[in-house]
């Protein structure tokens, strides 16, 4: 249950659980002060609950509390299942409780731009900052090669993304090429049905901000953002990132089963695993020699995370889809599975190879049963790590 009083007006926080809800497994830890100082007490995990039969995120999360109770003997739970804040006693309760999660599907994009060197690039790595899977990207460029309007439109009706993403044009820069791209999106847009229509977002030319809302008023919810690419030479991807961010909440987050009664819990925001993982890489950078850099990686089972703290400022990277568990088919499509393979210390067969990771994600909670496996899985991860930072620094 919620305590009705803020955490800024509690006198002292002792006891804290955090949780996090993966795609397939969910981890809670139990914080507490020992000695003045705050300490790692115990951890629970389960499989994420999210899905088919239970379809509730929060019952994943109380069978890692009941781990945690098993190990120190603490209530956390009262009778309805809810958590105890704040702590009543050594026994009984949490001063605080908070939750992140990389549980709900990705933001399906289109992204859509005027040069696929600079505008497109930059709006794929605002994109990629983020849980968001890109279906298809639109080039002012080759709709002068070889696009057609007809195509644009069919090619966004066909995706069905969440959100259109729109960058091109400097400030005070180009304006046609922009103005044509978000006509072939009203048009595909308004051949949508209105249940299914996405959201666009503007990270383009600021000085077209008022024309673009004119061609897409009545049609579909238009968010601005600035500029992607105010110059040739400058890139600004935290403001549509913070708008892609928020969309994630309110069209896949929040409608993650059980997670009303999760918000119920927490004292602040449910926050996106990859968002609190960022903040903890730059926390560490705080605590270094400030001159150097600090990179953290996390390879989830469907998601694989890097960040890197430069100057105190963060660069998230998601590679959505692929992880530990998911993303080795296709992995395994480039170049007859050696992107994968290449890194076994003894030749394997790309047909076992397949077998393997396709067992993997069809049942991502189990573990290797034999070194060949596990030597598989750790290439699995390396080339997925590679991808990852091709995204983060391409060339």
């Amino acid at each position: 249950m919620r305590n009705s009083t803020p955490m800024a007006e509690e006198q002292t926080i002792g006891s804290i659980l955090l949780a996090d809800c993966g795609t397939v497994m969910t981890k809670v830890i139990l914080l507490d002060q020992v000695n003045g100082q705050y300490r790692l007490v115990a951890q629970g995990e389960a499989p994420t609950t999210s899905e088919y039969p239970w379809g509730d995120v929060t019952e994943g999360i109380r069978h890692a509390i009941e781990q945690i109770t098993e190990i120190t003997g603490r209530t956390f739970l009262d009778g309805q299942g809810d958590i105890i804040t704040p702590e009543q006693d050594a026994r009984y309760g949490v001063d605080a409780f908070a939750a992140t999660t990389s549980a709900s599907p990705p933001l399906s994009v289109v992204l859509g731009g005027v040069t696929r060197d600079l505008s497109v690039a930059s709006a794929e790595r605002a994109v990629s900052g983020t849980y968001s899977h890109i279906k298809a990207i639109l080039s002012a460029e080759r709709r002068e090669d070889a696009m057609s309007e007809e195509a644009f439109v069919r090619t966004i009706r066909e995706a069905r993304p969440d959100v259109i993403c729109v960058a091109g044009g400097t400030d005070g820069g180009a304006t046609v090429p922009v103005l044509n791209l978000v006509k072939s999106v009203a048009i595909a847009c308004a051949l949508m049905e209105e249940g299914i229509r996405p959201q666009v977002l503007y990270a383009g030319n600021v000085q077209l901000r008022q024309r673009i809302a004119n061609l897409l008023k009545d049609r579909v919810t238009v968010r601005m953002a600035d500029n992607v690419r105010p110059t040739l030479t400058e890139e600004n991807l935290a403001d549509a990132q913070a708008e892609l961010n928020a969309l994630y909440l309110q069209r896949k987050m929040s409608l993650l089963p059980g997670f009303d009664v999760l918000n119920s819990w927490v004292q602040l925001p449910i926050e996106p695993s990859a968002t609190m993982f960022a903040r903890l890489i730059r926390y560490l950078w705080h605590l270094g020699d400030p001159t150097r850099g600090v990179l953290g990686v996390d390879v989830g089972a469907a998601n694989t995370t890097i960040v890197a703290v430069f100057n105190g400022r963060p660069y998230l990277t998601i590679q959505g889809g692929m992880g530990s568990a998911f993303g080795g088919k296709s992995l395994l499509r480039r170049r007859r599975g050696q992107p994968v393979v290449r890194w076994m210390p003894e030749d394997v067969d790309i047909e076992e190879a397949y077998g393997v990771l396709l067992n993997a994600e069809m049942r991502p909670a189990t573990i290797q049963q034999d070194m060949r496996e596990l030597r598989l899985a750790h290439s699995l991860a390396r080339e997925t790590l590679r991808a990852a930072l091709a995204i983060a620094r391409p060339g």
